[in-house]
């Protein structure tokens, strides 16, 4: 097994992850996230009438063949499949499975950690370190290795399935959690544009999802962006409502994130539909 020949910070070392534009930490307050994660609907609004077995498929070859093995084998369709990830639980782990290979430095597909420093990197206080923690994670792990890609070369019969998880295991007895990514896939969690979520701004947003999702989306968009689309913000969220309802409730997610300061725009109509000019985001909810 190939490993990066380079030194492996402490379990408790801030990580300062480098992209072409800005210095990144990587703790427990923040993860560094592919953008392609952040727009497209990979983590969604799970509601209560939400069937969450049900099995999608998503393109995602336009976000996707830049990586190093679609480039090197030719592959032009990639495609995500697996049971809808909420935002609540599911991608609080996924920020937890980034941390934990990016302090081993992507040195190992594999790795074994204590549950307590797991759950630590997934963002989760000593306090809420229960039985009913232990059950929510290893669920949520069960979804993530769940989600297959596959990668096709089109008008061939070429192609390689793998996942955003190969494999995840928890063992009660020992308390112990092992993770194993597909090693050829590093550069998923390493590209160049990249972006810092805070989920400290998640956490200012309890039981709200959509506001959640929305700020995800938001984050992940260059500076100075055109328009959004309430089309656009549909997709991304896959509401299984009517086009009216979603409105509403993309429309109050928005009201949200203004409203705890992260977020300061207008609403506009064109030809029917609904857009929201972002005027300004405030990272760390401090406007200037």
């Amino acid at each position: 097994m190939e490993t990066l020949d380079k030194p492996l910070p402490s379990a408790n070392t801030e990580l300062l992850y480098s992209n072409s534009k800005h210095l990144l930490t990587i703790n427990s307050n923040a993860s560094v996230q592919p953008n392609v994660l952040l727009r497209t609907g990979v983590f969604t609004p799970v509601g209560r009438r939400t069937n969450i077995s049900d099995i999608k498929s998503q393109d995602l070859s336009q976000d996707l063949v830049h990586l190093d093995l679609c480039k090197r084998e030719g592959y032009d369709s990639v495609t995500v499949r697996g049971q809808r990830l909420n935002i609540e639980t599911d991608f609080k782990v996924w920020c937890g499975i980034v941390l934990v290979f990016s302090k081993l430095g992507y040195s190992s597909n594999t790795v074994r950690i204590s549950f307590a420093e797991f759950a630590k990197d997934c963002g989760y206080p000593s306090r809420r370190f229960d039985k009913n923690l232990r059950r929510q994670i290893g669920e949520s792990l069960e979804r993530i290795q769940s989600q297959s890609l596959s990668f096709r070369r089109k008008n061939t019969v070429k192609a390689v399935h793998t996942g955003m998880l190969l494999r995840a295991m928890y063992d009660g007895e020992e308390d112990l959690v092992e993770l194993m990514a597909d090693e050829t896939l590093w550069d998923l969690y390493c590209l160049d544009y990249q972006v810092l979520v805070n989920l400290r701004i998640l956490e200012k947003l309890p039981r709200a999802e959509v506001a959640q999702c929305l700020y995800l989306y938001f984050t992940s968009l260059p500076n100075k962006p055109h328009p959004v689309s309430f089309e656009r913000l549909r997709d991304r969220l896959r509401l299984e409502t009517t086009k009216k309802e979603a409105n509403r409730k993309i429309k109050a997610g928005i009201r949200k994130l203004e409203s705890i300061g992260y977020l300061s725009g207008n609403f506009t109509a064109k030809n029917g539909e609904q857009y929201y000019i972002i005027d300004q985001r405030y990272k760390k909810l401090e406007k200037k």
